[in-house]
């Protein structure tokens, strides 16, 4: 048998299903809200692990130059009469800008030297710093042990410092500038 609903029953109803309704929004609520903090978390971290990626080729990129700034400065205080005219190439072919410009224009004259002299010259790098990095071009600055030798007669050693002018010209590191600092 079923009982009649009594007004006083169908406000109990009523009252329980507002209860539920309400209950449902509020989980349905909680349920945005943790799903906008896992978004919010998400997003911070991407953002942390694209910092963190850009930092490392950053540092990379920077400990690359120096690497190439080191070598370059190398090449260019390493020559032996003997073996001049490859040193010279090797020089022009890690070269660019007015640096290749006017290495070209002038190595002629600095072969007749060498060759004139017997000059044999072996630098090493004694300390390298990167001074800047704009873009594609940087700036090393390196101290250089270079020792010579004038016709067999040996010379002690002297300390050189140069800036070193690079520029990246396709996959290559280059010599842009060189410049001798007091």
């Amino acid at each position: 048998m079923r009982r009649r609903q009594t007004g006083s029953d169908r406000a109990i109803e009523a009252s329980q299903g507002r209860s539920h309704s309400a209950d449902r929004d509020s989980i349905r609520l909680g349920l945005v809200l943790i799903l906008m903090a896992l978004s919010a978390v998400v997003v911070i971290a991407g953002w942390q692990g694209a910092q963190l990626n850009a930092a490392a080729e950053l540092q990379q990129q920077r400990a690359q130059l120096l690497a190439a700034g080191r070598e370059r400065a190398v090449l260019l205080t390493t020559i032996s009469h003997a073996d001049a005219e490859a040193k010279v190439a090797e020089i022009l072919a890690s070269a660019s800008g007015l640096f290749l410009e006017d290495f070209q224009n002038r190595s002629q004259a600095f072969l007749d030297t060498v060759a004139r002299a017997r000059s044999d010259t072996a630098g090493t790098v004694v300390e390298a710093g990167l001074e800047s990095v704009h873009g594609d071009q940087a700036n090393v600055l390196v101290v250089m042990s270079v020792a010579t030798s004038l016709a067999g007669k040996k010379a002690p050693p002297r300390l050189w410092r140069m800036r070193i002018g690079l520029e990246q010209v396709g996959a290559e590191t280059k010599v842009s500038d060189v410049e001798f600092l007091p």
